[in-house]
């Protein structure tokens, strides 16, 4: 029965296995469908502010082509100077047309010191619709502006000059050292890293595009996407993820990340291995990487162990209850089959001795002796009688009785065969039923248990003795059990009468002595 119970266990081994793969495999599926519902809304944001930059690029050139210097700009009548910050431009809360100005641009120096290409491209910047935002909707971007390599920026949402105006440490700042044709010979709209802002508005990326004119760098376009709205972005349907989910630069920089944790610090680089969409085994735990967002961006989840753990087991909570329900029910039916076995064994049993009790023996016995007849094989019967078994009773005490039950039973065992059918008979009566024996061959049996019984100790230095009777069934040509025994019974009789701790076989001069004494 054991078996059963290792196979048990076996299949639940096997079944959990199988159903933790799949988990495995569902929350790997649940992490790509977040990953590219965070990548939808990276990409939709990339896509405004590139088709905004572009937009407002293309107006640029054109109010270059149209510049016409003999009508100047309506708000260049506006432009002040600001000696205090060494700074000429709009105060910041101007009206153009009775519409307060949505922009507002300033520039190093003084009025004085404006050239006539300045001037050219300053009225051309002007010329975009300044009484509207310039920065697309949305809380996406926190500010939308056009840098001029000849020392000015126009700067939407305006603000006043005293809070923010051009200066030289402008050029020094990511959103125009991306821009420039030392590091953008391609031209293209990038992404800078995440860096702080000039005018006070915290961490954030900008987006830029290079304004070139008739092949001369003129500036760039930019966007400013703060660090806020990208960690509000990298959102995820499964809670564990809360804090472990980054938006990484092309370059393998970390751009923003939802713990706000040293952002130098993603466990892994990215390199030619890096499996998109793939959950992947590093030394921090796990993680899986998107596709590239527009060429500018990856997004990562990271997981420890123990969160990894729990999201599969989470996900698979409901199957492993059904499993374990369903092994549990199969233990128990094996368990019930088991004890059903056993009692029904017991129940073939005789408590005392651990033989074959009487019925049982009889039932066995009876089915030997018909497969014995039908395939025409010698089969015999041994009794057996421990001798003197009151007296050892009334001496010792029934304790001393029970012991020569057990010790005259175990001698038994040790000397038939497992086809050998043993029972106790009666109170101290034992009976063997030997298969494909002959008489000789069971009365050999049988002296040699009488031998042993003799020869052995039990409670202390109490002995018993046995007397023996052996029949068989072919021999007398009998032909039932109930017939076999009679003849036993008949030789342990005469066993008793010969002064007992003998064996002795049955014969046919045993029959006539009982039938004259009886």
């Amino acid at each position: 029965m054991k078996i059963f119970y290792f196979l048990i266990i076996i299949l639940w081994g096997g079944v959990l296995t199988i159903v933790y793969n799949q988990g495995h495999k569902s929350v790997e599926n649940q992490l790509i469908s977040s990953l590219k519902s965070n990548e939808r809304e990276i990409g939709q944001m990339l896509d405004v502010a590139i088709a905004y930059n572009e937009s407002i690029t293309e107006q640029l050139i054109l109010n270059f082509d149209l510049d016409d210097q003999s009508s100047p700009h309506p708000l260049i009548a506006s432009f002040k100077n600001f000696p205090a910050i060494n700074t000429y431009g709009l105060q910041g809360d101007e009206t153009f047309a009775g519409k307060p100005l949505k922009a507002n641009l300033t520039g190093a120096g003084s009025l004085a010191d404006v050239d006539a290409e300045e001037w050219s491209e300053i009225n051309a910047v002007l010329g975009l619709n300044l009484s509207a935002p310039i920065a697309a909707k949305g809380q996406q971007f926190l500010w939308s502006y056009y840098t001029s390599q000849k020392g000015f920026i126009l700067l939407s949402p305006s603000v006043p000059t005293e809070q923010f105006h051009f200066a030289e440490y402008i050029y020094s700042k990511p959103f125009w050292k991306i821009a420039t044709p030392e590091q953008n010979p391609t031209k293209e709209t990038v992404v800078s890293d995440l860096y702080d802002d000039a005018a006070g508005a915290g961490l954030m990326i900008s987006i830029s595009t290079p304004v070139y004119y008739r092949d001369t760098f003129k500036g760039a376009v930019s966007l400013d996407v703060g660090l806020e709205y990208l960690n509000n972005v990298l959102h995820s349907d499964l809670l564990v993820l809360e804090n472990n989910i980054s938006l990484i630069s092309d370059k393998g920089k970390v751009v923003a990340n939802k713990a706000f944790k040293d952002l130098d610090d993603i466990g892994f680089e990215l390199n030619d291995q890096v499996l998109n969409y793939q959950l992947v085994q590093f030394s921090g735990g796990y993680y899986i990487l998107s596709n590239q967002v527009k060429g500018k961006f990856y997004i990562a989840y990271q997981l420890s162990d123990e969160q990894l753990q729990n999201l599969v087991v989470e996900n698979i909570y409901g199957r492993l209850v059904i499993v374990s329900m369903f092994v549990i029910i199969l233990w128990l039916l094996v368990k019930l089959f088991d004890m059903l076995c056993k009692t029904r064994k017991l129940a073939d049993l005789d408590g005392l001795s651990k033989l074959y009790n009487r019925m049982c023996l009889e039932r066995l016995s009876n089915d030997a002796i018909e497969a014995a007849i039908k395939n025409d094989q010698p089969i015999s019967v041994i009794m057996i009688d421990i001798d003197f078994f009151k007296q050892l009773n009334d001496e010792h005490g029934h304790h001393a009785g029970d012991q020569g039950i057990i010790n005259v039973a175990s001698v038994i065992k040790r000397n038939v065969r497992k086809v050998d059918i043993v029972g106790r008979y009666g109170g101290e009566e034992f009976l063997i039923t030997v298969p494909n024996t002959n008489l000789e061959t069971a009365t050999y049996l049988a002296e040699r248990i009488r031998t042993e019984i003799e020869r052995s100790i039990f409670y202390g230095d109490t002995k018993v003795t046995v007397s023996i009777g052996v029949a068989e069934c072919k021999a007398f040509n009998l032909n039932s059990f109930q017939e076999l025994c009679k003849k036993a019974d008949l030789a342990l009789y005469q066993a008793k009468e010969n002064g007992r701790n003998k064996c002795v076989v049955y014969s046919h001069e045993m029959e006539i002595y009982n039938q004259r004494h009886s």
